[in-house]
């Protein structure tokens, strides 16, 4: 007897009622053995029949009532660790939070030797375990399961839990040869799958698995059901939240694209205006081509149409190639040189060259193209014509 329910019988002698007695055990919440010792006492003391078939009537009510009391502990206990989940679930905004927390929960719960969660990755029914929890080697994160077979299949396919108590020799379901061949491994035998469904579809299932024969009664099947209905609605948020964030992400990367070509839109304007207006203040072709050197962070020379240097040091610079008109796009010459035509409307009036330092960026050939024009508005200002005048060519490059 309890040592909290020994003093409370022991006021019990011969020939009183032992009734009362077996009331006051349940309402201390006693073990069954204690409603037994009042039985055996009865006996032992010689009480009479009729006294002994109402002690043992008491006793098989009081069982009743110990089981019923004890059934509703364990749903309470169930629900308040039910709702603790939903709590956690509540709280968890990534995937892999979820799964983890109902992996875990799960074999709290059941009482299994291990469980694991498989979300769905394509409409035919495949799926990967996502979470699990309890030792396990076989049934392992990333494992891929296929979608036509096994007892994922059979859940997703009622919509209704499914377990067995030996699942090797199970034949209701169409068994998947890899999942068998880890379930074989880890020395499962018995399993009970619940599909995570909610209005919008089933996204994944829940397996709760034990190494021993084990029935899963409906108390527990009913319990697991409410977990994966909890399970299904924070996976598929979680699942919209990720969605969203990376757009949010997408969105951002592109705004921040978006503000450096605007940035680099503005300061290629800025530098072109300054050069142009450097060009036109009369300051001669090589105060531009220094100017120039220091935007592009190179050397710089300009040589007219007969391939005469005009502006800039041509010192340790490799034979240039014979003056002929090219593009007004900047091209890449051997040596890291980079050459800009020099065109004033349709006449071809030299190049302008520049050997970088480093790599000249996309916004440098830019930059080079508007250097081109700046050169071409020097040497109208070095003819004497104005910015819009006439060019004579070879007064430019006399």
């Amino acid at each position: 007897m309890a040592k909290g329910t020994a003093a409370a019988a022991a006021h019990w002698g011969p020939g009183e009622t032992g009734a009362l007695e077996i009331l006051e055990l349940l309402a201390a919440q006693a073990p069954l053995d204690d409603l037994d010792e009042v039985l055996l006492r009865a006996h032992q003391l010689g009480a009479p029949p009729e006294e002994l078939a109402r002690l043992h009537r008491a006793g098989h009510l009081g069982r009743t009532v110990h089981g019923l009391l004890t059934r509703r502990r364990r749903r309470e206990a169930d629900l308040a660790a039910l709702l603790d989940a939903a709590r956690e679930l509540t709280s968890s905004c990534d995937v892999d939070g979820v799964v983890k927390t109902v992996a875990h929960r799960t074999r709290q719960l059941l009482n299994v030797d291990m469980a694991f969660v498989a979300l769905l990755t394509s409409g035919s029914g495949d799926s990967v375990i996502r979470a699990s929890s309890g030792a396990t080697t076989s049934l392992h994160i990333g494992l891929r399961l296929t979608g036509e077979h096994g007892i994922g299949a059979k859940v997703r396919s009622t919509g209704a839990p499914f377990w067995t108590t030996d699942y090797a020799t199970e034949t209701a379901i169409d068994h998947d040869p890899d999942l068998d061949e880890a379930i074989a491994k880890e020395g499962i035998r018995s399993v009970l799958a619940l599909p995570l469904h909610h209005d919008s579809g089933t996204v994944g299932v829940l397996y709760a698995a034990h190494r021993e024969a084990r029935r899963f009664g409906p108390d527990e099947a009913a319990l697991m059901g409410s977990l994966a209905d909890l399970a299904a609605v924070a996976v598929d948020k979680a699942q919209w939240l990720e969605l969203y964030n990376a757009e949010v992400a997408k969105l951002e990367e592109h705004s921040a694209l978006a503000m450096e070509t605007i940035e680099t839109e503005r300061w290629l304007e800025a530098a072109r205006d300054h050069i142009i207006g450097f060009a036109l203040s009369g300051q001669g072709l090589a105060g531009l081509a220094v100017e120039v050197g220091v935007l592009l962070d190179g050397e710089v020379v300009v040589r007219d149409y007969r391939g005469r240097t005009v502006a800039g040091r041509e010192d340790a610079w490799p034979t240039p190639p014979p003056p002929a008109p090219t593009s007004r796009t900047p091209v890449l010459l051997e040596g890291g040189i980079w050459q800009a035509a020099v065109w004033a409307g349709t006449t071809w009036l030299g190049h302008i060259l520049v050997r970088p330092r480093a790599t000249l960026s996309p916004e440098g050939e830019r930059m080079l193209g508007y250097a081109g024009q700046a050169v071409a508005l020097a040497f109208r200002v070095r003819a004497g014509a104005g910015p819009s005048g006439a060019v004579g060519v070879d007064s430019n490059c006399a």
